[in-house]
């Protein structure tokens, strides 16, 4: 067996291990059953290279990521209240094209999945190296550096965690 199937399993019984915060063995069996068929199914696209797992970087990078996450949901999340609340407050929707500097399938999902979790934002597709993204507000002035000034912020991360 291909050693990242084995490093996702035990990555996955970890996770679970975390999420249901219990040593039990009824826990613990499913646990092991979860994290199996989670790495047969999606163990061919896991990391090819065993080496990115073992760069410390990427970890301790996870934590600052988290916390600039959190903070843009909860930003986004006041300024979508405040514009449902205000009918006054103009939007200003848009879908703008933008250049994308992460290089992995992997670091793309992950950029698109949290700028859809981003209230205000959502990722309509990916062609190619560019991401269509629908913004419910966007400076008319200049959409594509308003677009790329708030993406690039993630891609900072994302590159480092995933690429």
């Amino acid at each position: 067996m291909r050693p990242r199937y084995i490093v996702l399993f035990f990555l996955a019984l970890l996770f679970w291990l975390l999420l249901t915060w219990s040593a039990r063995v009824e826990s613990l069996i499913a646990g092991i059953v979860v994290a199996l068929v989670t790495s047969i199914i999606f163990g061919k696209y896991f990391y090819t290279s065993i080496y990115k797992l073992t760069q410390f970087r990427r970890f301790i990078t996870i934590i600052p990521f988290m916390a600039f996450f959190t903070w843009q949901c909860i930003k986004a999340n006041f300024d979508v209240a405040w514009r449902v609340m205000h009918y006054k407050i103009p939007i200003q929707p848009a879908i703008i094209r933008v250049p994308l500097m992460v290089q992995t399938d992997l670091a793309r999902a992950v950029l698109s999945c949290a700028l859809t979790m981003t209230p205000g934002t959502i990722v309509i597709d990916i062609q190619d190296d560019c991401m269509y993204v629908h913004w419910i507000y966007v400076d008319k002035n200049d959409p594509d550096t308003y677009a790329m000034s708030r993406i690039r912020k993630y891609e900072k991360y994302i590159q480092t965690i995933f690429d």
